[in-house]
């Protein structure tokens, strides 16, 4: 029944109970992944070097780039009454 209740989220004319309070959970989980971003090239331009190469370090900024995308996609779809998939006919 969970999957069911999980997939029913998805449909349009559902969102999911406190859609404000996931809505203001997802925009914070923005606000700190585009803080952590900007105090790591702080860090860089002023000469502090992580042990990590730069290309470990794109592939981990294209990774977490590409969880928030998918993160915010799912949270606006679970959200929001007016967005979702078809319901069943």
């Amino acid at each position: 029944m969970k999957i069911a209740d999980f997939i029913a989220a998805f449909r349009s004319g559902s969102e999911l109970a406190n859609a404000a309070t996931w809505k203001n959970r997802t925009l914070a989980v923005n606000a700190i992944v585009a803080l952590l971003s900007a105090l790591l090239a702080i860090a860089a331009a002023i000469g502090y070097r992580l042990d990590v190469t730069r290309e470990e370090l794109e592939a981990l900024a294209a990774g977490l780039a590409a969880l928030v995308a998918i993160g915010n996609s799912i949270m606006h779809i679970v959200t929001s009454a007016r967005v979702g998939l078809p319901s069943p006919k």
